[in-house]
C-alpha cells in the first residue's frame, strides 16, 4: 500500500505479497540464528501475521520470511528497505549479510545498506513474537492488547541516489495567506549550496538556489490557489521538490493547532473533540489492516458522530493517517506504552527505545494535517520521580521534532500525577463504577457523575486551569448478544446505559474540551495467562461494536448523543 511521501524518480519495488516462510517455534534462539541453513517449506502473506493462521493460531515463537528478487546494481549502490511496522522483534539479512534488527513494535523503520554484487538477491526477516524484556522491553505480556507476530504493514525497497531528498517537512506559517515553511532534509553527500526546484499541486515549478546547513534547506513559500484544511473541509495540497537525480512529493494541509486557555483551536477556531479510541485490530487480520477495513472504520466513526480518533497504544499505519487526512478526522497519534512502571523508566534500554520510537513517530507522521496531538506512555508511571524524568525527555523529544502541535499523555494517576506541567492538553482515563471506584451499594451508572465532576474540579485548580482538559478513556464492557432486563454487568443494556451517562456528564460540563470513549470495537487482549477473568473470550469487550464491527446497543445510544453535540460538526 503506497503512502506519502512519493519518490517519482527512484526505482521503487513493492515487496508485498506471498513470501517463503519457515516456522522455527518457541525454542528457537533467534540471537544465534543462521538463516542460510533454513528450509522454507511454507508461505506467508506480507502484510500479515502468522499467529492468526490455522496451523499457528495463538502460537509464540520465531517465524522466518524470505523473498527472492531480481535487482541489477552497481558497485557501492545504496538501497533503502522500508518496513511499515512489524512485531514484536526482528532480525534482517540481505544476501546472508545482517543489515539490522528491530526492537520497535509497530514503528515504521528504514534500513540503508549496500546492494552488493550480482542481480539475484535474497531478503530474509526473522520475526519473534515471544515476550522478552531483555530484547523487547517496549512490549509486556500484561498489555491490554494482543502482541501479534508478523510483518504488519507494507514492505518496499528503493534504490537510493548519491544525493537525495529524504523528506520535506511542511509547517503552516499563516493560514490566511497560505504561507508555509519548507524544511528540506537531504541525504547522502550534500554540498554547501544546492540548486533545486519547488512546485505545488503538480503545477508550475520554481527554480531556486539555497545554502545547505547541516544537511537542511529552509525556506518559506506561498501556496497558490490554496484552501485551508479543516475537519469540515479537508483540503489537501502537494509539494514537489526536485534535485538532479531525485525528487519527492509530500502531501500536506494548511492548518494551525494551538490552545487558548481551556480551548483547543484549529485554524484559530475552537473545536471540541468528540470521538473514540481505536486499535489496529481484527480477529482474522490482527493489525494487518486493509484499505477497505481502515476506510470502513472511519465511515463508522463518522456515522457515530465523531470528529476525533485516539490511535492507541502505538504508532498507527501511515495509510490510516492518509485516510484521516482525506476525510477530516482529527487524530491523537501516540507511541507505544501501557501501564509501564517506575522501574522500567529507570532502565536505560527502555528509556532509549521510548525516546527513539517517539522521535520516529513524529518524523514519520509530521505532515499529516489530521494529527493534532502527540502522545506517549499511556497510563504510565507519571506519579513517580523516575517517570517524571522520562516524561520530560519524551515531551522534549516531541517538541524538538515538531514544535507546532500539542503534546499530551493519557494519565490514570489524576491528582497524584507529577507530569501535567509538560503537556499542552491534560488527558485522563477514568472508569468509575467499572474499574475504579466501585462499591456494593451504588449502581455503576450513578458513580459516573460524581467522578466526572471531581475530575473537572481538580482540573480547575490554579496549576491546571489554563489548559484544555479531555477524558481520553471512559467506558465499560458488554458481550455482543448478551441481554438482561435488569441491566446486569456485561449485558448490552448495562453498557448502553453506562456510555449514555458518561457522554451526558462529560459533554454537559464546559470544563472538558473533548472525550474519547473506550473503545470503538472489541479487541483481542491477553488470552490464557494473568487476570483472565476480566477478559472473557480473551478480548477487551468495551467496544461499541464487536470485533467484526457489529453494533451493540451502545452504538446507537452514543450516536444519538454525539449527533446532538453540534459543536463536533462545525
Amino acid at each position: 500500500m503506497t503512502v506519502f511521501p512519493h519518490y517519482p524518480e527512484r526505482r521503487h519495488i513493492c515487496l508485498d505479497g506471498i513470501w517463503d516462510f519457515s516456522w522455527l517455534g518457541f525454542e528457537c534462539d533467534i540471537v544465534k540464528l543462521k538463516p542460510a541453513a533454513l528450509k522454507y517449506d511454507g508461505h506467508m502473506a506480507v502484510p500479515g501475521v502468522f499467529d492468526t493462521c490455522i496451523d499457528l493460531f495463538g502460537r509464540r515463537g520465531v517465524g522466518v520470511y524470505r523473498r527472492k528478487l531480481h535487482l541489477e546494481s552497481v558497485a557501492g549502490q545504496k538501497l533503502c528497505l522500508k518496513i511499515g511496522g512489524l512485531g514484536l522483534y526482528a532480525r534482517l539479512w540481505w544476501d546472508n549479510r545482517e543489515i539490522g534488527e528491530c526492537k520497535l513494535p509497530y514503528s515504521t523503520v528504514d534500513y540503508d545498506f549496500d546492494a552488493g554484487k550480482g542481480t539475484e538477491h535474497e531478503l530474509i526477516i526473522a520475526v519473534d513474537n515471544r515476550f522478552d524484556p531483555g530484547r523487547i522491553p517496549l512490549f509486556n505480556p500484561n498489555y491490554d492488547f494482543y502482541g501479534y507476530g508478523g510483518i504488519y504493514r507494507s514492505v518496499s525497497l528503493q534504490v537510493l541516489p548519491v544525493l537525495r531528498v529524504e523528506r520535506v517537512r511542511v509547517s503552516t506559517m499563516d493560514v490566511s495567506k497560505g504561507l508555509v515553511q519548507l524544511k528540506i532534509l537531504l541525504g547522502g553527500k550534500a554540498p554547501s549550496e544546492l540548486e533545486f526546484s519547488v512546485g505545488f499541486d503538480y503545477g508550475l515549478i520554481k527554480k531556486l538556489r539555497k545554502k545547505v546547513v547541516k544537511g537542511e534547506i529552509v525556506l518559506e513559500q506561498l501556496v497558490p490557489n490554496f484552501s485551508p484544511w479543516s475537519p469540515g473541509s479537508p483540503s489537501l495540497h502537494t509539494v514537489q521538490v526536485k534535485i538532479i537525480g531525485d525528487s519527492i512529493v509530500e502531501r500536506f494541509g494548511i492548518r494551525t493547532v494551538r490552545t487558548e486557555g481551556q480551548k483547543i483551536l484549529v485554524n484559530g477556531k475552537p473545536v471540541r473533540l468528540v470521538g473514540v479510541n481505536r486499535h489496529e485490530a481484527h480477529p482474522e487480520l490482527g493489525p494487518a489492516q486493509t484499505s477497505h477495513l481502515m476506510l470502513d472504520d472511519i465511515r463508522l466513526m463518522k456515522d457515530l458522530g465523531c470528529n476525533f480518533v485516539r490511535c492507541v497504544h502505538y504508532p498507527q499505519d501511515q495509510a490510516f493517517l492518509d485516510i484521516c487526512d482525506e476525510t477530516g478526522m482529527l487524530v491523537w497519534q501516540e507511541s507505544m506504552g501501557w501501564n509501564n512502571t517506575g522501574k522500567e523508566a529507570l532502565d536505560p534500554q527502555f528509556r532509549k527505545l521510548q525516546i527513539e520510537q517517539t522521535r520516529l513517530m513524529v518524523c514519520n507522521s509530521i505532515n499529516h494535517p489530521s494529527v493534532i496531538l502527540w502522545g506517549f506512555m499511556n497510563e504510565g508511571c507519571s506519579e513517580t520521580k523516575a517517570g517524571r524524568r522520562l516524561y520530560m525527555d519524551l515531551a522534549e523529544t516531541v517538541r524538538a521534532e515538531d514544535p507546532s502541535l500539542l503534546v499530551t499523555f493519557a494519565s490514570n494517576k489524576c491528582e497524584k500525577d507529577l507530569c501535567f506541567d509538560f503537556v499542552d492538553v491534560i488527558a485522563i482515563n477514568i472508569y468509575p463504577g467499572w474499574i475504579w471506584p466501585t462499591d456494593w451499594l451504588t449502581e455503576t451508572s450513578k458513580m459516573i457523575k460524581p467522578c466526572v465532576e471531581a475530575k473537572a474540579k481538580f482540573a480547575s485548580s490554579p496549576d491546571l486551569a489554563g489548559k484544555p482538559f479531555i477524558i481520553s478513556e471512559i467506558g465499560a464492557c458488554a458481550l455482543y448478544g448478551c441481554h438482561d432486563r435488569a441491566n446486569a454487568q456485561w449485558s448490552e443494556e448495562f453498557q448502553a446505559e453506562y456510555f449514555a451517562e458518561a457522554c451526558r456528564c462529560v459533554l454537559g460540563n464546559p470544563r472538558f474540551a473533548g472525550i474519547a470513549l473506550w473503545q470503538m470495537f472489541d479487541t483481542r487482549s491477553f488470552v490464557n495467562a494473568g487476570e483472565v477473568r476480566c477478559k472473557p473470550r480473551g478480548f477487551n469487550c468495551a467496544g461499541l461494536l464487536d470485533e467484526y464491527r457489529r453494533p451493540k446497543l451502545a452504538y446507537d445510544t452514543v450516536r444519538k448523543i454525539f449527533h446532538g453535540n453540534s459543536k463536533a460538526h462545525k
